[in-house]
């Protein structure tokens, strides 16, 4: 959904991929809208660590819309905590 129409026909995918698109301003918006609706800063990190593994482009694009919300949660004092409990949290391998 990442994909205007032109590139699409571009790349070459059209057809391949589902046919709606979004604009980056709509995925941004859902993104920080599961992000804010997670319980605490940690579910907050995951959502976004696994944001990151799936698509850089985005991630980037929201951390640089939301820096002073989201800084907390991809630095210290989450990212510590994070550290001392990874074995708990999934992760599919990068």
């Amino acid at each position: 959904m990442a994909f205007t129409l032109y590139e699409r026909f571009y790349l070459g995918i059209h057809g391949l991929i589902p046919p709606a698109f979004m604009t980056e301003e709509q995925q941004v918006y859902r993104v920080m809208k599961r992000i804010r609706e997670q319980p605490d800063n940690l579910a907050k990190y995951v959502q976004l660590d696994e944001l990151h593994t799936r698509s850089q482009k985005l991630f980037y694009r929201v951390l640089c819309s939301n820096v002073k919300e989201l800084m907390p949660i991809v630095y210290t004092p989450t990212v510590g905590l994070a550290c001392q409990k990874f074995g708990a949290i999934y992760r599919h391998p990068k």
